[in-house]
C-alpha cells in the first residue's frame, strides 16, 4: 500500500522511502536489537576509520539549520559538493515541495538559487539538485527490490546497498560526501546494539567488542564516541551489557553490580536518588502483594456475605491507600475489564 502512494505522486512524497527507512533503522535499534538472541553483523563496514568521515561531520549532519535565516552562499563559497550539501537539498524539497511537477520546482529552485548566490555557485548547486531530485524518484523501486529490512544483519546490507546505488548515481566521491555522515550515524549504533543486545556473551566479552568497534570505525576516536551519550542512556547500555552477568547473580550480588555500575555513571546525588526510587518501587511491590493477600482473605471467607466482603475490600484500600485508593480502585476497574475482555 505504501508504495503504491508513492507511484501515485513521487513529488508530493519525495524521499518518501528514506524516510520509512531511516524509521525502520529507528524501529531495529529500539525494539528488535532488544529482541533478538543473537546477532551477528558480518557484513564489512560502509565507513570504517580509514574514511574521512569524523564525529565532526555527524554533529554538522544533527545540527539544524534554517538556510532562510543563515546565507546560504557561505556554506558554498569553497566547494559545492560538503557535508551541509545535503542538508541544503532537503531544505530545498522542503521549501519547494507544493510544486508537483519537476518543470516547476526546476524553474522555480533555479530563480531562487541565482538570487542567493553567485552564477558560478549557483549552476552548480542546481545540476546537482536535479540529479537528487532524479536520484529520489528512482530510490523506490531500488528499495522495493530489496526488501524492508527485518533483521540487524538486513539493516547494514540495506545500508550497503543503498550507498552503492548512491555512488552509482553520483560518482564515490560525491556520494559519500554527501551522504557519509548519514550513512555512519545510522551504521554505528546498529553495530553497536548488536553487540550490546547479544545474549550470549558476558559484560567483559561486550565491553572488549564495543571497543574494537569504536576503534575500527572511529580510529583516533575511539574515545571520545561513548562522550556523546547522555548518562542514562549510558546506564541503560551498560545494564544491557551486563544483562547476562546479572541474570545468574543473586539478589545481593545483582544489587552491588548495579551499585558499581551507577556510581561509574552518576553523581553521588544521582545515584542516591536512584537508590531512593528503587525503594519506593520495591515498597510499592510489597504493599501490593500484601494488599492481594488480605483481599484474598476476605474474598475467600464464605462466612461473609458479598455486600459485607465489598465494605471490607473498600475500607482496607482506603486504610491501605489513603488519598490513592481512588485511583487503585479505577486501575482495579480496568484490569478487571481488560481480563475480561480477553477471556472472551
Amino acid at each position: 500500500m505504501l508504495w503504491e502512494i508513492f507511484l501515485m505522486n513521487k513529488k508530493k512524497i519525495i524521499a518518501f522511502v528514506v524516510a520509512i527507512f531511516l524509521i525502520t533503522i529507528a524501529a531495529l535499534i529500539i525494539h528488535k536489537l532488544t529482541t533478538e538472541k543473537n546477532v551477528n553483523v558480518e557484513e564489512g563496514f560502509i565507513f570504517d576509520k580509514s574514511s574521512y568521515i569524523k564525529l565532526k561531520d555527524i554533529e554538522t549532519y544533527y545540527r539544524n539549520i534554517d538556510f532562510k535565516e543563515e546565507k546560504a552562499k557561505d556554506y558554498f563559497k569553497d566547494k559545492v559538493v560538503n557535508p551541509y550539501t545535503i542538508k541544503f537539498f532537503m531544505f530545498l524539497d522542503e521549501n519547494f515541495k507544493e510544486f508537483d511537477n519537476e518543470k516547476d520546482l526546476f524553474e522555480n529552485v533555479q530563480k531562487y538559487l541565482s538570487a542567493s548566490m553567485p552564477p558560478e555557485t549557483a549552476d552548480k548547486l542546481f545540476d546537482l539538485y536535479k540529479k537528487f531530485v532524479n536520484y529520489q524518484l528512482t530510490l523506490g523501486d531500488k528499495a522495493k527490490a530489496w526488501g524492508m529490512p527485518k533483521t540487524t544483519d538486513e539493516a547494514v546490507n540495506f545500508l550497503h546497498k543503498l550507498q552503492d546505488y548512491r555512488r552509482e548515481v553520483f560518482g564515490k566521491d560525491v556520494a559519500d560526501t554527501l551522504f557519509g555522515a548519514s550513512v555512519k550515524a545510522e551504521e554505528y549504533p546498529l553495530r553497536r546494539g548488536a553487540i550490546l543486545n547479544n545474549k550470549t556473551m558476558y559484560g567483559a566479552e561486550k565491553e572488549k567488542r564495543l571497543q574494537q568497534l569504536n576503534e575500527d570505525m572511529w580510529g583516533d576516536e575511539a574515545n571520545k564516541v561513548d562522550a556523546y551519550a547522555e548518562p542514562y542512556i549510558k546506564y541503560k547500555e551498560k545494564l544491557a551489557m551486563y544483562e547476562k552477568d546479572l541474570s545468574e547473580m543473586n539478589d545481593e550480588g545483582k544489587k552491588a553490580k548495579i551499585r558499581t555500575i551507577r556510581e561509574e555513571i552518576f553523581t553521588p546525588e544521582q545515584v542516591k536518588s536512584l537508590e531512593e526510587v528503587d525503594k519506593a518501587i520495591h515498597d510499592e511491590k510489597n504493599k501490593e502483594i500484601d494488599y492481594k493477600a488480605r483481599e484474598s482473605e476476605i474474598m475467600n471467607d464464605s462466612r461473609i456475605e458479598k455486600a459485607e466482603k465489598e465494605n471490607m475490600v473498600r475500607e482496607l484500600q482506603n486504610q491501605m491507600y489513603g488519598d490513592e485508593a481512588d485511583a487503585l480502585r479505577r486501575r482495579l476497574a480496568i484490569e478487571k475489564g481488560s481480563s475480561s475482555a480477553s477471556k472472551q
